[in-house]
């Protein structure tokens, strides 16, 4: 069953240095967003990603990360166990 795709609303990004072992001194951008129901979420870009990028090729790099998460959180929503 899927779920209609709704709209979020960016409310806040921030760099910072990357938590993570492996990119040790690299940074990331962490993007935080509301969903439909108002519920506040976040995804990290590994900042590489972005850096160098016109405003409108980081957008859909943004985008594209913010869609794989609510796809990944979506997949199970609505479904139903017979016990």
């Amino acid at each position: 069953m899927s779920t209609p795709r709704g709209t979020v609303r960016i409310i806040d990004q921030t760099l910072i240095p990357s938590p993570d072992p492996k990119r040790l001194g690299k940074k990331d951008l962490i993007i935080t967003y509301q969903d439909e129901a108002m519920r506040t979420r976040v995804v990290v870009i590994p900042y590489e990603e972005l850096e160098g990028k016109s405003d409108e090729e980081q957008w859909e790099i943004i985008q594209k990360y913010i869609r794989k998460a609510e796809e990944e959180r979506r997949k199970f929503i609505g479904r139903e166990i017979k016990l």
